[in-house]
């Protein structure tokens, strides 16, 4: 029942944003409250049978499947780079635009692992549970630059379309497209809402302009792995350290 009802939120969240309209909220307050088990009510259970049929009905559909276990680390960061991966190559499909980066922070993984195996619709409602929208921002490469040093002063975040090494919590050798970071060239990043408003301490991005179409991060996860099983592929991470802790 505690699994069901916290599918029933996460999926709750997801029919609210089918809503041409989406909201950012300006403040959020959070209240614990403990569930202890108690005495089940028979009523309450067939009340809810229909809903709990076709929630597990639609997290349990597998939409693909993983070659490898995948697993959040601060360095290399295996599941951060799937999930970079996507968002790059989601948001050039949406946004119809050339999209130079993607960036993921790193509290944003909500689990440590992807374990080897088939990729359910449930498994991406666990990786990624909130309505984080997907946005582009464009900035020069002094400003990305910036950006990837209050990165790396944090531990580095997974990167997709670059690879940057991290010293003295700052970023050295970044390669976009495995060319140098220019300071003068402009680069469009696709990044979380979340962030992109200044969330973990990114103050600096909240005076830059952005691009949203109301796109879940989510849904370019599933997205991305329902394209690669509808072409035949499974996922698979190529080997290589993107982000490098000297």
């Amino acid at each position: 029942m505690k699994q069901l009802f916290r599918y029933f939120f996460i999926l709750a969240l997801g029919w609210q944003s089918c809503a041409p309209s989406y909201y950012q909220a300006g403040q959020m307050a959070y209240t614990r409250y403990d569930i202890k088990p108690g005495k089940k009510d028979s009523s309450v259970q067939q009340l809810m049978a229909p809903y709990a049929q076709q929630i597990n009905s639609t997290m349990t559909a597998v939409i693909g499947e993983l070659t490898s276990t995948l697993e959040k680390k601060q360095s290399d960061n295996t599941l951060g780079y799937f999930m970079t991966d996507a968002f790059l190559s989601e948001s050039k499909k949406v946004f119809q635009q050339p999209v130079d980066i993607a960036l993921m922070n790193y509290g944003g993984i909500r689990t440590p692992a992807m374990q080897k195996g088939n990729i359910t619709v449930g498994t991406i409602y666990e990786l990624m549970p909130f309505d984080n929208l997907m946005v582009l921002v464009t900035m020069s490469g002094t400003e990305l630059q910036q950006l990837l040093n209050h990165v790396a002063g944090r531990g580095g975040w997974p990167i997709s379309g670059g690879s940057y090494n991290i010293q003295n919590k700052q970023a050295v050798d970044v390669r976009i497209a495995d060319a140098p970071l220019q300071p003068n060239k402009q680069y469009t990043v696709a990044l979380s809402d979340y962030v992109a408003n200044g969330g973990d301490d990114c103050s600096m991005l909240t005076k830059l302009k952005q691009i949203n179409k109301g796109y879940l991060q989510r849904d370019a996860l599933i997205d991305y792995v329902k394209s690669l099983t509808a072409a035949g592929k499974k996922l698979d991470i190529p080997a290589g350290k993107r982000v490098n802790i000297l």
